[in-house]
């Protein structure tokens, strides 16, 4: 049935060349999880490419993510600070998040932290947007973000940035390893109030990838290794000098894969880890208590220095067989998954929280089985049907079918429709973290389905679709006290809507919003909280220049959205300025070659130093400007 580990055995040692890399840009791996034209996917995916990355000046996921249609890109300040990310009204936890089709560690301690994750090695990101627990599993209830490391290229490339903030980068890719280090001081002024400080920020970066032939088996092996350190400074008038945030994850992953005369069969095998420590020193700085305590312990007047390790890791395991000609596909594979999460929330001995003052381990597993059948009409006509039986551990299971397709309306219009069940099981923090958990949580059950019209000929490419999310025992952690709880019925529905225009003398424009009319809780008839603003609205100018022009073009991008939460009641009325509310951020570039493989490009950031916040108190930085000089 599977050819893979017979061809493993089978193989000789002998080299061979490797086989050429499957066009990219007409193709993607995650919505159907084995090679796809991306015209025939259902369900709506976007891509975010290498070239539009450093056209861009991304230096993190979460900056590459922040104007794809239907991502809530959530920061709590400047770079470095914690990112939260969301898919058409899910939490960030609903997000599954993978590095070459394996997930990432860090979701059982809510630490999967994409401003964490640095741009260098990476090749692509899709992003699959609606259900995808058929294919996935546990925790894909909003979508998928797959992010794709390069293939070995022969050319290597460098960028190098400074500009506001004391900001700096310093990227360098070579065909198999990339480093990137990117550091900022982060002091910049509040309205109201002193500077914003103990906000500085650094995040280092090493990735590699090897590809190499054995027999009929293709080899590739890859690794990434990442570690970020920052200030937190905590909310607008709990200021804390001395707390800090350091993260440290590892990710090795290896692939064995062979190709048959209609079949491609895939091994994986991979570790990863993530470890997050937080550090506040309590006898010289009054406001730790406040950041992270709600009150002293029992029996103490005042908290101990605070130390708090959070630490995931998992070993995973996949195996899946893709069957398929022009007329029909079958994808069917099993995944395998074993980790242990530790919550101590104390001084190094466990939480004063705790009864036993010890740190908590939790460990976790997941086993499942999965198929989908695709099948495919000559008139651009598809449908498929998918099933998966997970389970996890002792937090239970599920079966998640799925249903959808392409309607071709007319020769160019296209109907996409999806639907399926998702479920969540909650995750360690949410279960033992001390004095901010709930250890009588179940597993979130939902129904999720969408509806997109698609007329790629209409101007540059028209898009509009529906999306909705119900179901019950949805886990929310509402404000003020961000306790989880299950609430039993859920209903979340949205409008997106996407416009470009053809490119004329090299300028184009595209227009994207999406609607997120309902995030209700059914049972107090209330909105739910932190789902995402209401409207969100990006618009961008582009202009690219002809190859033998000295001027490379040019970007101007504004994006504008509503508050993310109600207004907070117990913030300082000397920090109104910062309450959330409507804003409109406005970001450009402009690029001159100086020589045929060497730019230097200026960045203009929050251009109508638009003061604001995502979340009360805790306040984005004004205007700033970098200057870059890259090779490529």
């Amino acid at each position: 049935m599977f050819p893979l580990l017979a061809a493993l055995v089978a193989a000789l040692p002998l080299p061979s060349p490797t086989p050429a890399v499957v066009p990219q840009i007409a193709h993607v791996v995650t919505s159907d999880r084995g090679v796809e034209s991306a015209q025939r996917t259902a369900r709506t995916t976007y891509v975010v490419t290498a070239a539009q990355i450093a056209q861009n000046g991304n230096r993190t996921v979460a900056d590459a993510l922040e104007s794809v249609p239907g991502v809530d890109v959530v920061r709590y300040g400047a770079f470095g600070a914690s990112t939260s990310v969301g898919i058409r009204g899910s939490s960030s936890q609903q997000v599954l998040v993978l590095i070459d089709g394996l997930p990432v560690a860090g979701g059982q301690i809510d630490d999967v932290d994409l401003e964490q994750i640095p741009v260098s090695g990476i090749d692509r990101i899709e992003v699959v947007e609606g259900g995808g627990s058929t294919l996935y599993g546990s925790g894909s209830i909003g979508g998928v973000i797959n992010i794709i490391t390069a293939p070995a290229s022969a050319r290597s490339s460098a960028t190098l940035s400074t500009g506001s903030f004391a900001e700096q980068t310093y990227l360098f890719q070579t065909p198999y390893l990339s480093f990137q280090r990117t550091y900022a001081t982060n002091d910049f002024s509040v309205e109201n109030g002193p500077n914003r400080e103990n906000a500085q920020a650094g995040l280092t970066g090493l990735s590699a990838r090897y590809g190499h032939a054995i027999g009929a088996v293709d080899l590739t092996i890859s690794g990434n290794l990442t570690g970020a350190l920052a200030g937190a400074p905590g909310e607008l008038g709990y200021f804390s000098p001395t707390s800090e945030q350091s993260n440290v994850a590892h990710n090795v992953r290896l692939v064995a894969q062979t190709h048959g005369a209609r079949s491609t069969a895939t091994l994986e095998i991979g570790d990863s880890s993530q470890d997050l420590a937080y550090t506040c020193n309590t006898p010289v700085d009054s406001n730790c208590p406040n950041s992270f305590y709600p009150t002293p312990s029992p029996g103490q007047t005042s908290n101990p220095p605070y130390a708090q390790v959070l630490d995931d890791q998992h070993w995973m395991a996949s195996l899946r067989n893709v069957v398929g000609d022009a007329r029909e596909r079958l994808v069917y594979g099993i995944d395998l998954m074993r980790g242990i999460a530790r919550v101590d929330e104390g001084t190094g001995g466990g939480s004063p929280f705790a009864a036993d003052n010890s740190p908590i381990f939790d460990a976790y597993a997941q086993t499942a089985a999965y198929v989908q059948s695709q099948w495919f009409a000559t008139n651009g006509d598809q449908i498929y049907a998918g099933m998966r039986a997970e389970r996890d551990g002792g937090l239970g299971g599920a079966y998640s079918p799925s249903l959808g397709g392409i309607a071709q309306l007319t020769s160019t219009l296209q109907l996409r429709l999806n639907a399926a069940t998702a479920f969540r099981a909650p995750i360690a923090e949410e279960l033992y973290y001390p004095g901010f958990s709930n250890p009588n949580l179940v597993a979130e059950r939902t129904r999720v389905g969408d509806a997109t019209l698609n007329e790629p000929t209409l101007w540059g490419g028209v898009s509009l679709g529906w999306f909705t999310t119900s179901g019950s025992n949805l886990i929310v952690s509402p404000p003020p006290l961000y306790i989880p709880e299950n609430i039993g019925r859920a209903s979340i529905q949205g409008l997106a809507f996407s416009v470009q225009t053809p490119s004329e003398h090299g300028l184009s424009a595209t227009v994207g919003v999406v609607n997120l009319y309902r995030a209700q809780d059914r049972d107090t008839d209330e909105r739910i909280s932190g789902r995402g603003p209401v409207f969100a609205v990006t618009t961008a100018l582009r202009y690219r220049a002809p190859p033998a022009s000295r001027f490379d073009g040019f970007t101007i991008e504004a994006r504008a959205q509503g508050p993310q939460e109600a207004p907070d009641p117990f913030l300082s009325a000397a920090y109104s300025a910062y309450q959330p509310a409507d804003f409109t951020q406005i970001d450009a570039y402009a690029g001159y070659r100086l020589a045929t493989s060497l730019l230097i490009e200026v960045r203009g950031y929050n251009l109508g130093n638009d003061r604001y916040a995502l979340y009360a108190g805790y306040p984005m930085p004004g205007r700033s400007v970098q200057v870059e000089l890259r090779s490529r």
